[in-house]
């Protein structure tokens, strides 16, 4: 309904999809312009690292290994989708690429399977939304770890339910993607901090139920020099990424469509809101 209101001409500013086929159908609009830019969203694999098989170090580096990065971007788009560097988003405050990124090996992942005890693979029941941008995505995932013999054994459900499910620690493998007010205390605080791990009280988004850098997570929050708290953030990802908590895979910048005489007022390099500002600078050109 969006797209028809769009391209009919009803409206003029539109939210698009972060699907490089709907991005190619509004670049051959007459008079239209897409518009790409962050905070990107992030998309990892969280690993919970207190049930078998994951709680096994090898386990979870062998899944680290079996991920094709570049593949999940060429499925995305050139335009949608950019291989993830870290646990926190590109261009997030304290980002850090000096991290443990397990490159795509899997040679190096079937020796650890091996190695941990699975000549010939396991498998691995887990919940997954019917959202279908994440499934697509999910389904890419299953590919290539099928390849090193992995099985994901994946339940789709409803995307209200998946939510309910992970909170309630029921899959030991989320894909789950967000964006966040881009500094890396929220990303860390949200997915990574002890008391966010899932089932507890003060329960977030903790799904890996890592607290391995809580100290620093907590002393880079209150740190007035930011050279030392940019380096207490380096550090928590580092030990959270060497630990496999999470397996960051892609992320997705924002997407609009607008009409070409349609003019911000201002050069679109990045919205907090995840959308163009309206302000009074913003007027049509003709």
């Amino acid at each position: 309904s969006r797209d028809l209101a769009f391209t009919s001409g009803e409206i003029d500013l539109t939210y698009g999809k972060q699907d490089q086929t709907w991005v190619d159908r509004m670049k051959k609009e007459k008079d239209v312009l897409v518009d790409v830019f962050d905070p990107a969203e992030l998309s990892v694999l969280y690993l919970n690292v207190t049930k078998a098989p994951l709680n096994d170090l090898r386990v979870r580096q062998a899944i680290a290994y079996a991920i094709d990065r570049n593949q999940i971007v060429q499925f995305k788009g050139k335009d949608t989708a950019r291989a993830a560097q870290s646990i926190i988003p590109s261009g997030y405050l304290g980002q850090s690429t000096d991290v443990p990124l397990l490159p795509y090996d899997p040679d190096k992942a079937k020796a650890l399977l091996k190695e941990a005890g699975y000549p010939s693979g396991l498998t691995i029941h887990i919940i997954h939304t019917n959202l279908p941008g994440m499934l697509s995505i999910m389904e890419v995932v299953q590919a290539q770890l099928r390849k090193v013999g992995i099985i994901l054994d994946m339940e789709v459900v409803e995307h209200a339910t998946f939510h309910a499910n992970i909170r309630k620690d029921m899959s030991p493998i989320v894909h789950y993607s967000a964006g966040r007010f881009p500094i890396a205390d929220t990303y860390l605080t949200q997915f990574y901090l002890g008391r966010s791990i899932v089932g507890t009280p003060t329960a977030v988004t903790n799904f890996s139920h890592c607290n391995d850098a809580d100290a620093e997570i907590e002393a880079a929050r209150v740190e007035p020099d930011v050279t030392k708290q940019k380096a207490l953030w380096k550090t928590a990802q580092q030990k959270l990424m060497a630990k496999v908590c999470g397996i960051p895979m892609y992320e997705q910048p924002q997407i609009w469509g607008r009409r070409a005489t349609l003019d911000y007022g201002f050069p679109l390099k990045g919205s907090l809101s995840l959308g163009p500002v309206i302000d009074e600078g913003t007027h049509f050109t003709q």
